[in-house]
C-alpha cells in the first residue's frame, strides 16, 4: 500500500483548486485524490461501493478535511476515521474557513493533526509537511481493502458516528503537537530580507531626491 497518496475532501471547487495549485508550489508530489462531500469521503475511506478498487484508490497517509460538508459533516467525517482503529494512524489536517471555538476544541478532541486557515498557501504547507506533525506511516500500517471492510461492515456508511462510540484516540508519536502551530502565517526569513532591502532602497531614493532639491 502506497504511503504517497493524499485525500482532500472539499465541496468547494475554487478552493480544491487553490489548495492544489498550493501543494504543486510546495512541491509536493504525491498522488492526489479528492472527494466532495462526507459521505463519499467515508465510502472511500472503508472501501466501499466504486471505492472497493484499492488499485485505484488507495488508503492515504494524509487526509485535508473540509469541515462544512453536505450529507456528512467534516467533524463526522474525522469522528468515522478516529473510532476505527485499521485508520488510527492516518494524518488529518482540517482546512476550513471556520474559527469557531466548537469546531476547534472538537477537531483537537478527536487527534487532528492541524488547523489551517484558508486558502493554506505554499509557505505553511511546506512548513507543515516538514515538520514532526506529520508523519508518513510505516507500510504495515495501512490496511488492505479487506481489513479495512471487515473493521467497518458493509454499512460502514451508516455507521453511528457519536463521540460515545469512538474508542479514546491515542496517538502514537513522540511529542506534545499544537494543531494550531500552522494556522497563521509567519513570513520567511527570505520575505523579511526582501522587506528589509525595500526600506533600505526607499529610504535611498528619498535622501536622493533631497539631496537634488538642495
Amino acid at each position: 500500500m502506497s504511503r504517497r497518496d493524499i485525500l482532500v475532501v472539499e465541496n468547494n471547487s475554487d478552493d480544491l483548486f487553490f489548495l492544489k495549485r498550493a501543494l504543486r508550489n510546495a512541491h509536493v508530489s504525491d498522488n492526489l485524490h479528492s472527494v466532495s462531500e462526507g459521505r463519499s469521503a467515508i465510502a472511500y475511506l472503508s472501501g466501499q461501493n466504486e471505492y472497493a478498487d484499492r488499485n485505484r484508490f488507495p488508503l492515504p497517509w494524509l487526509i485535508f478535511l473540509d469541515l462544512k460538508l453536505p450529507y456528512k459533516s467534516g467533524i463526522e467525517v474525522l469522528e468515522f476515521i478516529r473510532s476505527q482503529p485499521q485508520l488510527q494512524n492516518i494524518n488529518v489536517v482540517v482546512v476550513t474557513a471556520s474559527e469557531d471555538d466548537k469546531d476547534m476544541r472538537r477537531t483537537t478532541e478527536l487527534g487532528v493533526n492541524a488547523y489551517l486557515m484558508k486558502p493554506p498557501s505554499a509557505y505553511v504547507l511546506e512548513r507543515l509537511l516538514a515538520s514532526p506533525q506529520l508523519v508518513p506511516p510505516k507500510e504495515n500500517d495501512l490496511p488492505t481493502r479487506n481489513e479495512t471492510r471487515n473493521a467497518t461492515g458493509a454499512g460502514a456508511g451508516r455507521a453511528t458516528l457519536s463521540p460515545a462510540s469512538a474508542p479514546p484516540f491515542t496517538r502514537r508519536k513522540k511529542g506534545a503537537r499544537n494543531p494550531w502551530r500552522y494556522l497563521y502565517e509567519a513570513p520567511s526569513k527570505d520575505s523579511l530580507l526582501l522587506v528589509i532591502a525595500a526600506v533600505i532602497g526607499l529610504a535611498a531614493v528619498i535622501l536622493m531626491i533631497v539631496a537634488l532639491a538642495q
